[in-house]
Protein backbone atom coordinates (compact mmCIF):
# COMPACT_ATOMS: atom_id res chain seq x y z
CA UNK A 1 0.00 0.00 0.00
CA UNK A 2 2.87 2.27 0.40
CA UNK A 3 3.93 2.16 -3.34
CA UNK A 4 0.10 2.60 -4.01
CA UNK A 5 0.29 5.89 -1.98
CA UNK A 6 3.44 6.94 -3.56
CA UNK A 7 2.01 6.61 -7.13
CA UNK A 8 -0.98 8.59 -5.90
CA UNK A 9 1.31 11.45 -5.14
CA UNK A 10 3.26 10.88 -8.32
CA UNK A 11 0.40 11.26 -11.24
CA UNK A 12 -2.11 13.20 -9.07
CA UNK A 13 1.09 15.84 -7.68
CA UNK A 14 -1.12 18.69 -6.69
CA UNK A 15 -1.08 18.15 -2.69
CA UNK A 16 -5.06 17.76 -0.90
CA UNK A 17 -4.19 17.45 2.83
CA UNK A 18 -6.98 15.16 3.30
CA UNK A 19 -6.60 13.03 0.66
CA UNK A 20 -8.27 9.83 1.43
CA UNK A 21 -8.84 7.07 -1.55
CA UNK A 22 -10.83 3.47 -1.30
CA UNK A 23 -9.44 0.72 -2.98
CA UNK A 24 -10.34 -2.86 -3.78
CA UNK A 25 -7.03 -5.54 -2.82
CA UNK A 26 -6.64 -8.12 -4.59
CA UNK A 27 -8.64 -10.58 -2.18
CA UNK A 28 -11.47 -7.97 -2.91
CA UNK A 29 -11.83 -6.26 0.23
CA UNK A 30 -11.46 -2.67 0.48
CA UNK A 31 -8.92 -0.62 2.32
CA UNK A 32 -8.37 2.69 3.15
CA UNK A 33 -5.36 4.58 2.46
CA UNK A 34 -4.11 7.14 5.60
CA UNK A 35 -4.55 10.95 4.93
CA UNK A 36 -1.49 12.46 2.66
CA UNK A 37 -0.69 15.12 5.13
CA UNK A 38 1.59 17.76 3.41
CA UNK A 39 5.11 18.40 5.38
CA UNK A 40 5.03 22.12 6.55
CA UNK A 41 8.33 24.02 7.44
CA UNK A 42 9.61 24.21 10.68
CA UNK A 43 8.21 21.98 12.35
CA UNK A 44 5.33 22.46 15.29
CA UNK A 45 5.61 24.29 17.58
CA UNK A 46 7.05 27.12 15.33
CA UNK A 47 4.90 29.15 12.72
CA UNK A 48 5.40 27.58 10.10
CA UNK A 49 6.23 29.04 6.73
CA UNK A 50 6.61 26.43 4.02
CA UNK A 51 4.55 23.67 3.05
CA UNK A 52 5.57 21.03 0.26
CA UNK A 53 3.24 21.48 -2.89
CA UNK A 54 4.37 18.76 -5.24
CA UNK A 55 6.96 16.41 -6.94
CA UNK A 56 7.70 17.64 -10.40
CA UNK A 57 9.56 14.25 -12.24
CA UNK A 58 8.55 13.60 -15.64
CA UNK A 59 5.72 14.67 -18.14
CA UNK A 60 2.85 13.37 -16.22
CA UNK A 61 3.26 15.95 -13.70
CA UNK A 62 2.44 18.82 -16.02
CA UNK A 63 0.16 17.16 -18.92
CA UNK A 64 -3.68 16.34 -18.18
CA UNK A 65 -3.88 12.17 -17.90
CA UNK A 66 -7.15 10.60 -19.26
CA UNK A 67 -9.01 8.69 -16.94
CA UNK A 68 -7.77 5.54 -18.76
CA UNK A 69 -4.29 6.72 -18.46
CA UNK A 70 -4.86 7.82 -14.78
CA UNK A 71 -6.10 4.53 -14.20
CA UNK A 72 -2.96 2.82 -15.97
CA UNK A 73 -0.65 5.25 -14.10
CA UNK A 74 -2.00 3.11 -10.47
CA UNK A 75 -2.08 -0.08 -11.84
CA UNK A 76 1.68 -0.14 -13.54
CA UNK A 77 3.30 2.73 -12.31
CA UNK A 78 4.33 4.00 -15.81
CA UNK A 79 1.86 6.09 -17.89
CA UNK A 80 1.21 6.19 -21.49
CA UNK A 81 3.55 8.29 -23.36
CA UNK A 82 5.19 9.29 -20.23
CA UNK A 83 9.26 11.11 -20.27
CA UNK A 84 11.04 11.44 -17.69
CA UNK A 85 14.00 13.49 -16.19
CA UNK A 86 16.86 11.12 -15.92
CA UNK A 87 19.77 13.44 -13.76
CA UNK A 88 18.60 16.91 -13.41
CA UNK A 89 21.60 19.48 -12.16
CA UNK A 90 20.20 22.79 -12.23
CA UNK A 91 16.39 24.74 -11.85
CA UNK A 92 15.45 27.82 -13.21
CA UNK A 93 11.93 29.50 -12.96
CA UNK A 94 9.84 32.44 -14.55
CA UNK A 95 6.38 33.14 -14.79
CA UNK A 96 5.47 29.61 -14.14
CA UNK A 97 7.62 27.54 -16.82
CA UNK A 98 10.20 25.76 -14.96
CA UNK A 99 13.88 24.75 -16.84
CA UNK A 100 15.58 22.10 -15.68
CA UNK A 101 19.10 21.16 -16.72
CA UNK A 102 19.78 17.24 -17.58
CA UNK A 103 22.91 15.80 -17.69
CA UNK A 104 22.69 12.73 -18.84
CA UNK A 105 19.55 13.66 -21.11
CA UNK A 106 22.17 16.57 -22.25
CA UNK A 107 19.34 18.46 -23.00
CA UNK A 108 16.67 21.55 -21.42
CA UNK A 109 13.65 19.71 -19.71
CA UNK A 110 11.01 22.88 -19.48
CA UNK A 111 7.70 22.05 -17.26
CA UNK A 112 5.06 24.72 -18.69
CA UNK A 113 2.51 24.55 -15.59
CA UNK A 114 -0.08 26.58 -17.11
CA UNK A 115 0.53 25.75 -20.52
CA UNK A 116 0.64 21.90 -19.23
CA UNK A 117 3.26 21.12 -21.03
CA UNK A 118 6.47 19.28 -21.05
CA UNK A 119 8.78 20.39 -23.41
CA UNK A 120 12.74 19.39 -24.10
CA UNK A 121 14.78 21.08 -26.36
CA UNK A 122 18.82 21.45 -26.82
CA UNK A 123 19.27 17.75 -27.92
CA UNK A 124 18.95 18.16 -31.57
CA UNK A 125 20.27 20.78 -34.13
CA UNK A 126 23.79 21.87 -35.08
CA UNK A 127 24.55 23.58 -31.48
CA UNK A 128 23.59 20.56 -29.63
CA UNK A 129 24.49 20.92 -25.73
CA UNK A 130 27.31 18.40 -24.86
CA UNK A 131 26.88 18.48 -20.36
CA UNK A 132 24.43 20.77 -19.65
CA UNK A 133 25.12 22.57 -16.07
CA UNK A 134 23.81 25.87 -14.47
CA UNK A 135 20.64 27.69 -15.80
CA UNK A 136 19.19 30.62 -15.49
CA UNK A 137 16.27 32.74 -16.93
CA UNK A 138 17.05 36.55 -18.18
CA UNK A 139 14.09 39.40 -17.50
CA UNK A 140 13.20 39.03 -21.25
CA UNK A 141 12.45 35.29 -20.91
CA UNK A 142 16.06 34.21 -22.49
CA UNK A 143 17.16 30.86 -20.91
CA UNK A 144 21.03 31.20 -20.45
CA UNK A 145 21.88 27.74 -20.18
CA UNK A 146 26.06 26.56 -19.49
CA UNK A 147 27.82 23.81 -21.18
CA UNK A 148 30.61 22.36 -19.14
CA UNK A 149 32.01 20.59 -22.12
CA UNK A 150 31.46 23.09 -24.93
CA UNK A 151 32.86 25.79 -22.42
CA UNK A 152 29.79 28.09 -23.63
CA UNK A 153 26.89 29.51 -22.38
CA UNK A 154 23.77 28.73 -24.93
CA UNK A 155 20.93 31.02 -25.02
CA UNK A 156 17.60 30.31 -26.15
CA UNK A 157 14.52 32.05 -26.28
CA UNK A 158 11.42 31.18 -23.74
CA UNK A 159 9.98 27.87 -25.83
CA UNK A 160 13.57 26.33 -26.35
CA UNK A 161 14.51 27.42 -29.53
CA UNK A 162 18.31 28.35 -30.23
CA UNK A 163 19.46 31.94 -30.36
CA UNK A 164 23.30 32.28 -29.84
CA UNK A 165 26.16 31.01 -27.79
CA UNK A 166 29.14 32.76 -26.64
CA UNK A 167 32.57 32.10 -24.45
CA UNK A 168 35.45 29.62 -25.52
CA UNK A 169 37.89 27.29 -24.01
CA UNK A 170 40.60 30.53 -24.53
CA UNK A 171 38.31 31.87 -21.93
CA UNK A 172 36.66 29.78 -20.01
CA UNK A 173 37.83 26.17 -18.10
CA UNK A 174 35.22 24.72 -16.43
CA UNK A 175 32.33 27.39 -16.77
CA UNK A 176 29.60 25.83 -14.22
CA UNK A 177 26.81 28.25 -13.58
CA UNK A 178 25.26 31.61 -14.80
CA UNK A 179 23.55 34.55 -14.18
CA UNK A 180 22.13 37.82 -15.76
CA UNK A 181 21.22 41.41 -14.61
CA UNK A 182 17.98 42.36 -13.84
CA UNK A 183 18.23 44.68 -17.23
CA UNK A 184 19.29 41.93 -18.95
CA UNK A 185 22.58 43.84 -19.65
CA UNK A 186 25.51 41.22 -18.18
CA UNK A 187 25.91 37.84 -18.12
CA UNK A 188 28.16 36.30 -14.88
CA UNK A 189 29.64 32.99 -15.98
CA UNK A 190 30.96 31.26 -12.57
CA UNK A 191 34.69 29.19 -13.63
CA UNK A 192 35.08 26.90 -10.99
CA UNK A 193 38.83 25.88 -12.03
CA UNK A 194 40.41 22.79 -10.90
CA UNK A 195 43.18 21.59 -8.14
CA UNK A 196 45.83 23.24 -11.01
CA UNK A 197 43.92 25.82 -12.33
CA UNK A 198 43.96 29.21 -11.49
CA UNK A 199 40.63 29.83 -13.15
CA UNK A 200 38.59 30.33 -10.00
CA UNK A 201 37.02 33.57 -10.49
CA UNK A 202 33.43 35.05 -12.19
CA UNK A 203 33.63 36.05 -15.51
CA UNK A 204 31.71 38.89 -16.84
CA UNK A 205 30.37 38.94 -19.98
CA UNK A 206 27.90 41.26 -22.45
CA UNK A 207 24.49 39.10 -22.46
CA UNK A 208 24.08 40.15 -26.22
CA UNK A 209 27.38 40.12 -27.95
CA UNK A 210 29.48 37.78 -25.65
CA UNK A 211 32.19 40.33 -25.32
CA UNK A 212 34.55 39.51 -22.40
CA UNK A 213 33.84 42.51 -19.81
CA UNK A 214 35.43 41.96 -16.64
CA UNK A 215 37.09 39.51 -14.61
CA UNK A 216 35.95 39.19 -10.49
CA UNK A 217 38.31 36.98 -8.84
CA UNK A 218 40.83 34.67 -8.52
CA UNK A 219 42.11 31.48 -6.47
CA UNK A 220 43.06 32.46 -2.90
CA UNK A 221 41.18 32.01 0.60
CA UNK A 222 40.83 35.60 1.29
CA UNK A 223 37.89 38.05 0.94
CA UNK A 224 36.90 38.44 -2.53
CA UNK A 225 38.65 35.34 -3.86
CA UNK A 226 37.71 32.15 -4.78
CA UNK A 227 38.12 28.50 -4.61
CA UNK A 228 36.26 25.91 -6.64
CA UNK A 229 33.01 28.31 -6.83
CA UNK A 230 30.13 26.57 -7.91
CA UNK A 231 27.09 28.98 -8.30
CA UNK A 232 26.09 32.67 -8.64
CA UNK A 233 22.66 34.64 -8.03
CA UNK A 234 21.42 38.17 -8.37
CA UNK A 235 19.31 39.95 -6.07
CA UNK A 236 16.94 42.48 -6.84
CA UNK A 237 19.78 45.07 -6.60
CA UNK A 238 21.92 43.66 -8.64
CA UNK A 239 24.47 42.07 -5.82
CA UNK A 240 25.96 39.24 -7.37
CA UNK A 241 26.27 36.14 -4.51
CA UNK A 242 29.00 33.24 -4.94
CA UNK A 243 28.72 29.97 -3.68
CA UNK A 244 32.12 29.81 -2.90
CA UNK A 245 32.15 26.01 -2.31
CA UNK A 246 35.89 25.30 -1.84
CA UNK A 247 35.94 28.15 1.22
CA UNK A 248 32.70 26.72 2.62
CA UNK A 249 30.96 30.19 2.33
CA UNK A 250 28.63 32.39 0.70
CA UNK A 251 30.41 36.01 -1.02
CA UNK A 252 28.15 38.92 -2.42
CA UNK A 253 29.61 41.76 -4.77
CA UNK A 254 28.09 45.39 -5.64
CA UNK A 255 27.00 44.90 -9.33
CA UNK A 256 30.73 46.57 -9.89
CA UNK A 257 32.15 43.45 -8.62
CA UNK A 258 33.66 45.20 -5.56
CA UNK A 259 33.33 42.67 -2.50
CA UNK A 260 31.14 43.80 0.16
CA UNK A 261 29.74 40.53 2.58
CA UNK A 262 30.42 37.13 3.30
CA UNK A 263 28.65 34.63 5.38
CA UNK A 264 28.92 30.89 6.27
CA UNK A 265 31.89 28.31 7.45
CA UNK A 266 33.08 24.99 7.18
CA UNK A 267 30.47 22.64 9.78
CA UNK A 268 27.85 21.02 11.05
CA UNK A 269 25.98 23.38 12.71
CA UNK A 270 22.97 25.38 11.32
CA UNK A 271 23.98 28.63 9.25
CA UNK A 272 27.43 26.45 8.22
CA UNK A 273 28.36 24.58 5.24
CA UNK A 274 29.55 21.09 4.38
CA UNK A 275 29.25 20.66 0.70
CA UNK A 276 27.03 24.11 -0.57
CA UNK A 277 26.01 23.12 -4.15
CA UNK A 278 23.60 25.07 -5.38
CA UNK A 279 22.24 29.36 -4.47
CA UNK A 280 19.35 30.97 -5.01
CA UNK A 281 17.90 34.94 -4.05
CA UNK A 282 14.27 34.51 -3.58
CA UNK A 283 12.07 37.76 -4.02
CA UNK A 284 12.29 39.29 -0.85
CA UNK A 285 16.48 38.92 -1.57
CA UNK A 286 16.68 35.54 0.95
CA UNK A 287 19.79 33.60 0.37
CA UNK A 288 18.52 29.92 -0.58
CA UNK A 289 21.79 27.46 -0.34
CA UNK A 290 21.30 23.69 -0.99
CA UNK A 291 23.88 21.74 0.56
CA UNK A 292 24.55 18.20 -1.13
CA UNK A 293 25.97 16.58 2.56
CA UNK A 294 23.38 17.74 4.97
CA UNK A 295 20.61 17.16 2.17
CA UNK A 296 18.46 20.30 2.54
CA UNK A 297 18.87 24.15 2.15
CA UNK A 298 19.09 26.68 4.55
CA UNK A 299 17.52 30.16 4.27
CA UNK A 300 19.41 33.30 5.43
CA UNK A 301 18.11 37.07 4.80
CA UNK A 302 20.45 39.74 3.03
CA UNK A 303 22.86 39.97 6.39
CA UNK A 304 23.46 36.03 6.18
CA UNK A 305 21.74 35.81 9.21
CA UNK A 306 19.79 31.90 8.72
CA UNK A 307 16.20 32.07 9.24
CA UNK A 308 15.19 28.22 8.81
CA UNK A 309 16.37 25.34 6.43
CA UNK A 310 13.98 22.51 4.74
CA UNK A 311 14.61 19.13 3.93
CA UNK A 312 16.60 15.77 5.25
CA UNK A 313 18.28 12.68 3.86
CA UNK A 314 16.59 9.33 3.08
CA UNK A 315 16.76 6.54 1.49
CA UNK A 316 13.08 6.53 -0.05
CA UNK A 317 11.38 9.10 -2.51
CA UNK A 318 9.19 10.76 -0.20
CA UNK A 319 8.39 14.66 0.09
CA UNK A 320 11.26 16.23 1.61
CA UNK A 321 13.49 14.22 1.34
CA UNK A 322 16.54 14.28 -0.55
CA UNK A 323 19.52 11.97 -1.15
CA UNK A 324 21.90 13.81 -4.32
CA UNK A 325 20.59 17.69 -3.68
CA UNK A 326 21.74 20.25 -6.45
CA UNK A 327 20.80 23.28 -8.00
CA UNK A 328 17.85 25.38 -6.19
CA UNK A 329 15.62 28.40 -7.74
CA UNK A 330 12.73 30.72 -5.80
CA UNK A 331 9.53 32.42 -8.43
CA UNK A 332 8.27 35.35 -8.20
CA UNK A 333 5.88 34.19 -5.79
CA UNK A 334 7.80 32.85 -3.71
CA UNK A 335 7.79 28.98 -4.65
CA UNK A 336 11.33 27.18 -4.34
CA UNK A 337 12.47 24.58 -6.43
CA UNK A 338 15.40 22.57 -5.21
CA UNK A 339 16.81 19.66 -7.78
CA UNK A 340 17.60 16.14 -6.18
CA UNK A 341 19.66 14.27 -9.02
CA UNK A 342 19.26 10.86 -7.75
CA UNK A 343 15.76 10.53 -7.20
CA UNK A 344 15.54 13.11 -10.34
CA UNK A 345 13.12 15.00 -8.86
CA UNK A 346 11.99 18.74 -8.50
CA UNK A 347 10.73 19.22 -5.03
CA UNK A 348 8.25 22.34 -4.73
CA UNK A 349 7.37 24.20 -1.37
CA UNK A 350 5.07 26.73 -1.53
CA UNK A 351 5.05 29.47 0.97
CA UNK A 352 2.57 28.51 3.74
CA UNK A 353 -0.41 31.39 3.81
CA UNK A 354 -0.72 30.63 -0.07
CA UNK A 355 -2.82 28.62 -2.23
CA UNK A 356 -2.05 25.97 -4.51
CA UNK A 357 -3.56 28.00 -7.42
CA UNK A 358 -2.29 31.17 -6.53
CA UNK A 359 0.64 32.48 -8.57
CA UNK A 360 2.28 32.10 -11.72
CA UNK A 361 3.10 28.16 -10.69
CA UNK A 362 -0.21 27.86 -9.38
CA UNK A 363 -2.45 24.62 -10.31
CA UNK A 364 -6.12 23.86 -8.84
CA UNK A 365 -6.43 20.97 -6.02
CA UNK A 366 -7.12 17.70 -7.43
CA UNK A 367 -11.04 16.88 -6.90
CA UNK A 368 -11.28 14.17 -4.56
Amino acid sequence: MHYLSFLLKRFFPVVTLTLSVVVLSACGTKEELKPFIAPVYPVAPEEPRFIYERSLMGSADVRELTSEEKFKAMATGVATGEKSLIKPFDVAVRKGRIYVTDTVGRMVVLFDIKGKRFVEFGHRGPNVLLKPVGITVAPSGDVFVVDLTDKSIHVYDKDGRFLRKFGSAEELSRPVDVAVSNDGRYAYVVDTGGVLSAFHRVVKYDAKTGEVLQIIGERSPLLGGFNFPMTIAIDSKDRIYVLDSGNFRVQRFNSEGEFDLTFGKVGTRFGQFSRPKGIAVGPNDNVYVMDASFANFQIFNDKGELLMFIGQRGADNEPGVFSLPAGIDVDEDGRIYAVDQFFSKIEVFRPYGMKQGDGYAGVAPAKE
